[in-house]
C-alpha cells in the first residue's frame, strides 16, 4: 500500500486546527504544532512533504518561522501560508521566501485546500523526479569523465611505452604511408647518417637496396608487398659507404589508417666477422693440406738428397755426368728449403715473445734488407717516434718484414723506392679491424711501393698459399701466405690497398704493448715542468701523474704567476702545461708572453673536447721552433705521457 504524504499543520487556534486536520485525514498523515518549540521538535523528527503554516503562533514571529522552516527542510517541501491578516506577509515577500501558496482564513473550503495540496504534491513529485534525473545524469557524467580520464591516462602510458620502445630500440624502425616516410627512430637516423627531417617524405627504397642472390630474385625494397621475413639489404649512408642490414616490414593500423612499419638491423660488423672467420677457416684448411703434402714431400727428399749428394761426389770422375748430378742436388736442396717454408707456415710454432721497440727493430732490419735489395737507398724509413713497442718473436718478425719488402721489390722489378712507415693507432681509429679488436691500440707498419699494383679480382686471394701473379718459375706463391700466418700468430691483422699501375700498400697492425711502470720510470728523463691550471682538482691530477714519471712540478693557478716564474727559471724548466681555455689567438695571452721569453719553448695546451683546432698563431710559433701539443680534457695518464713525449721530442700538433 502506498504511503500517504506527511504534512505538518502549524496552528495555535484549536478550532481551526481541527478543521484542517479533519480535511486532511483521509489523504495525508497530519502532524500538529501549536507553538514555535513544537515546530522545531517536529522538524527534527520528520521530513515533511508539505507544511500548512499560520504566521501568528506563540514563540516565533511569522517571518522568523518561515526562515526557520526553510533552513530545516528540503527546498521542494511545499510551504502553504494560512493567515487571517493580509498585512502579515505581502505577495512579494512570499515569493522571495519560496512560499508555494497563500490562503486566507475563512476564504477557502476543504475542497479548495485539497486541490491546492494535490496540485502542489504533483508539482513536488515532478520536481523531485527532475532532480533525481539530474542527479543521475550528473553521476553518469562523472562516471563517464572518470572512464575517459582513465582511458586517456592508459592511452598516454601506452603511447609513452611505444614511443620509448620506438626511440630506444637497437633496431632501426620506420613508418611510411603511400611509399613516403612518416616517422623514423633515432637508430635508423644514425644508421643512415641523416636527420628525421631529411628522411620525412622520402622513399625508403632510396636508402635500402636489396642485395641480389643467385637463389633469390632481386626486387625493389619497400615495395607494396613488403618482405614479411628478413631480407638482406644494403644501406646507403650519407658518406657513400654502404652497410649491410636485414630488413622486414608489414602493415599496421595508425590512427585508423593502414600504414607500413619496417625494421632494419645493421649486420655490417657480423658480416665482417663472418668474412674474417671464413678467411681464417680457409687458411687453416689450406695449412692442414699444405702440412700433409709437405710432410710427404719431405720424406721423399729425405731419401733423395743423400743419394743426390753421393751421385754428385762419384760424378766428379765422370765429366759427362757431373753437371746433371749437380743440377739434381741443387734442385733437391731448393725443394728442401721450400718444404721447410711450408712446414713453418702450417705449424703453430712456439714463439719466443719479448718486448720489441718497433722503430729500433726496423732500423736494425734495414741492414739485412739492403743486402736483398742491392742498395740501402731503395728503402726509405718514415718512423713515428711514438710508434711504441709490441711483443713478438724477432726472428719471425724479420721473416715477415723480409717477405713484404721482397714482394714490393718484385712488384717494382727492382727499381724504385720502398717506403716503410710506422705509427700508433688509437682505439677505434681503424674500421677494417674486426669489431672485437677495435677497442685496442695497434702499432701500424706500412710497406709502400710504386710498382705494378694488384688487380681488384686478385685482392681477395693474395694471401692464399701458392697463389701468385708472377710469371711461371719466378715465384712460389708462399711469401705473402707466410706473412699472413706470422701476423696472425702475433694477434694482428694485415690488409692491402692497391691500384693497378700505381703501386700497393700493405698495412700490418700488431697489438700495442704498453711499457711497464718500471720501464716508464727508467725512460723518464726527470726535470722541472711548469703547470698552470685554474682548476685545483686538475692541478692535483697533473701533479700525481707527473710525479709518478719522476718530474718536478711547479704548480701555479693564474697566468701572470706562470709568466713570472718562467721568466725566473726558464733555463731549468723543460716543458710548460697551460690551460688552453685562456689562450687567445692574438698573442696577448700567457703563452704569447712565454714565447717572447723563449721562442723554442716546449708547451702542452689543455682544452675541452669542443675546442677549436690550433690556429695560424700556433703555426707561426712552430716555425720559430716552438714544440706545441694540444690535449683534450678529460685525459688519461697515457695520453699525457704520449703528449709530453711528443713535446719533448720536438713534435707539434
Amino acid at each position: 500500500m502506498k504511503e500517504k504524504p506527511r504534512i505538518l499543520v502549524v496552528e495555535d487556534d484549536s478550532h481551526y486546527l481541527e478543521f484542517l486536520t479533519r480535511t486532511l485525514e483521509h489523504e495525508y498523515r497530519a502532524d500538529v504544532a501549536e507553538d514555535g518549540d513544537q515546530v522545531l521538535a517536529r522538524l527534527d523528527q520528520h521530513n515533511y512533504d508539505a507544511i500548512l503554516c499560520d504566521l501568528r503562533i506563540p514563540g516565533l514571529s511569522g517571518k522568523e518561522l518561515v526562515h526557520t522552516i526553510r533552513e530545516r527542510t528540503d527546498e521542494e517541501t511545499l510551504l502553504i501560508v494560512i493567515t487571517g491578516f493580509e498585512q502579515d506577509w505581502s505577495p512579494v515577500e512570499a515569493t522571495e521566501a519560496h512560499i508555494y501558496f497563500y490562503l486566507k482564513k475563512g476564504e477557502f473550503s476543504p475542497r479548495e485546500l485539497r486541490k491546492v495540496l494535490k496540485n502542489g504534491m504533483d508539482l513536488r513529485r515532478e520536481r523531485l523526479e527532475k532532480r533525481q534525473y539530474a542527479l543521475q545524469l550528473e553521476q553518469l557524467n562523472e562516471a563517464l569523465e572518470r572512464t575517459v580520464e582513465e582511458r586517456t591516462h592508459a592511452l598516454r602510458e601506452s603511447e609513452a611505452k611505444y614511443r620509448n620502445l620506438f626511440q630506444q630500440s637497437l633496431v632501426g624502425i620506420y613508418t611510411q604511408l603511400g611509399g613516403k616516410i612518416l616517422f623514423v627512430n633515432d637508430r635508423l637516423c644514425k644508421m643512415l647518417d641523416r636527420t628525421p627531417e631529411e628522411l620525412a617524405g622520402k622513399k625508403m627504397a632510396d636508402f635500402l637496396v636489396p642485395i641480389p642472390h643467385d637463389d633469390v630474385a632481386s626486387s625493389e625494397s619497400c615495395r607494396e608487398d613488403l618482405p614479411r621475413t628478413a631480407e638482406e639489404v644494403r644501406l646507403r649512408t650519407r658518406d657513400g659507404r654502404d652497410r649491410t642490414a636485414l630488413h622486414c616490414a608489414g602493415p599496421i593500423l595508425l590512427q585508423g589508417t593502414e600504414t607500413v612499419q619496417g625494421c632494419v638491423l645493421d649486420i655490417t660488423e657480423r658480416k665482417e666477422l663472418e668474412q674474417h672467420f671464413l678467411q681464417h677457416q680457409k687458411m687453416e684448411s689450406l695449412g692442414t693440406l699444405v702440412s700433409g703434402i709437405a710432410h710427404e714431400f719431405n720424406n721423399i727428399l729425405a731419401a733423395m738428397m743423400p743419394q743426390a749428394e753421393l751421385l754428385t761426389r762419384r760424378a766428379r770422375e765422370m765429366p759427362a755426368v757431373e753437371r746433371p748430378a749437380q743440377i739434381i742436388l741443387s734442385m733437391a736442396e731448393k725443394a728442401s728449403r721450400l718444404t721447410r717454408q711450408l712446414l713453418n707456415m702450417s705449424r703453430k710454432s712456439t714463439m719466443e715473445r719479448r718486448p720489441i721497440d718497433v722503430n729500433a727493430w726496423i732500423r736494425e732490419a734495414s741492414s739485412f734488407l739492403a743486402t736483398s735489395l742491392e742498395s740501402a737507398e731503395n728503402v726509405q724509413l718514415d718512423l713515428d717516434p711514438l710508434a711504441g713497442q709490441i711483443e713478438g718473436d724477432p726472428h719471425q718478425l724479420d721473416q715477415l718484414l723480409l717477405n713484404l719488402v721482397l714482394n714490393a721489390r718484385d712488384a717494382m722489378a727492382g727499381k724504385g723506392t720502398i717506403r716503410i712507415a710506422t705509427s700508433l693507432l688509437a682505439p677505434g681509429s681503424c674500421d677494417q679491424l674486426p669489431p672485437g679488436k677495435r677497442a685496442r691500440s695497434f702499432v701500424e707498419i706500412r710497406i709502400e711501393d710504386a710498382g705494378c699494383g694488384i688487380p681488384p679480382e686478385h685482392l681477395t686471394r693474395i694471401f692464399d698459399p701458392f697463389f701468385t701473379t708472377k710469371e711461371t718459375g719466378k715465384g712460389t706463391g708462399l711469401g705473402l701466405s707466410v706473412a699472413y700466418n706470422l701476423v696472425e700468430q702475433h694477434g694482428g691483422e694485415i690488409f692491402v690497398k692497391s691500384q693497378v699501375g700505381k703501386g700497393s700498400t700493405f698495412f700490418v697492425l700488431l697489438p700495442y704493448a704498453s711499457r711497464s711502470e718500471e720501464e716508464q720510470k727508467a725512460r723518464a728523463p726527470g726535470g722541472k715542468i711548469l703547470v698552470s691550471e685554474t682548476n685545483p682538482r686538475m692541478l692535483d691530477l697533473f701533479k700525481d701523474i707527473l710525479s709518478g714519471m719522476r718530474y718536478e712540478i711547479i704548480p701555479v693557478r693564474n697566468q701572470q704567476e706562470a709568466v713570472d716564474i718562467y721568466a725566473r727559471q726558464k733555463d731549468a724548466i723543460e716543458c710548460v702545461i697551460l690551460d688552453g681555455r685562456f689562450e687567445s689567438s692574438t698573442g696577448g695571452s700567457s703563452l704569447g708572453r712565454i714565447l717572447d721569453l723563449n721562442p723554442r719553448i716546449k708547451v702542452i695546451l689543455t682544452c675541452s673536447e669542443s675546442a677549436t683546432p690550433l690556429g695560424k698563431w700556433f703555426d707561426s710559433a712552430k716555425e720559430k721552433g716552438a714544440s706545441i701539443q694540444q690535449i683534450s680534457l678529460p685525459m688519461t695518464p697515457e695520453i699525457l705521457s704520449v703528449s709530453l713525449e711528443k713535446a719533448l721530442c720536438g713534435g707539434s700538433a
